[in-house]
């Protein structure tokens, strides 16, 4: 009865160690990304929620005494401000939860770390583009009430 020895397992080569740490730092910059991204989303939302309410519950009376041209550019305006807050509150939910797509196996560190960093830059991109819109949003919010309240009358 002989002593058999086999071979322990085999020490993590020094490319998976650096793939793990490359995915576990941008997994966590992601997460990081993703939740501010949540809170725009929802600060777009609320605007959204805004320029509908004000639409709906002002309705034609706000807008009832002012030249047409005014109706117009209020209408526009207001148009512009749903438009702007829509595509802002896609942005920030793409930044936040992502697109879910078919991704290729890599087969080199360098693909890993190149994909890995383009993920959370489209993120991040995605993110400020969304905080512009919402400034944007406010911004035509702003106008089409400014117009409102000084336009000309008819």
């Amino acid at each position: 009865m002989g002593v058999r020895v086999t071979p322990g397992p085999a020490e993590p080569s020094e490319d998976h160690a650096l793939s793990e740490a490359v995915r576990a730092r941008t997994a966590e910059e992601l997460r990081a990304v993703r939740e501010v991204a949540s809170n725009w989303r929802t600060a777009l939302a609320a605007m959204l929620t805004l320029v509908t309410a004000v639409s709906v519950v002002r309705g034609r009376d706000s807008i009832a005494g002012l030249a047409q041209g005014a109706r117009v550019l209020v209408g526009v305006l207001l148009l512009l401000a749903v438009v702007a807050a829509c595509v802002g509150a896609f942005l920030s939910s793409r930044s936040a939860f992502g697109i879910p797509k078919e991704e290729q196996a890599v087969q080199r560190l360098t693909d890993l770390v190149a994909a890995e960093r383009a993920r959370v830059h489209r993120a991040v991109r995605d993110l400020r583009v969304a905080i512009a819109l919402t400034f944007v949003t406010l911004a035509l919010i702003v106008a089409s009430v400014g117009v409102v309240w000084y336009g000309p009358t008819a």
